[in-house]
């Protein structure tokens, strides 16, 4: 789907819906598979966004089309629902 511009457009124009999770010390290990599978079951891509620290722990965004989905992937696996605002917020410190 071309952008405004005729590029491609940007992330948060497709998926405007993140989810910010903290990775466990030791990775999400069989967690991972659920994630995928909710994401098949939901008819959302599995993308993940950028890795970011926080405090010293690792956290990783998920991004979704659906709202819906976001906020029950949130509930679900513990997360929270991120706002971007705008494309200059996707770049993190």
């Amino acid at each position: 789907m071309p952008g405004l511009n005729g590029g491609r457009p940007s992330a948060i124009t497709v998926y405007p819906h993140f989810v910010q999770l903290n990775v466990p010390e030791r990775g999400f290990g069989s967690e991972l598979d659920a994630m995928v599978q909710f994401c098949l079951e939901h008819g959302e891509e599995f993308r993940i966004g950028c890795f970011r620290e926080i405090d010293r722990r690792d956290c990783i965004l998920f991004r979704f089309r659906d709202p819906k989905n976001a906020a029950e992937f949130a509930r679900r696996f513990g997360g929270e629902i991120f706002a971007v605002p705008s494309d200059d917020d996707l770049f993190f410190p």
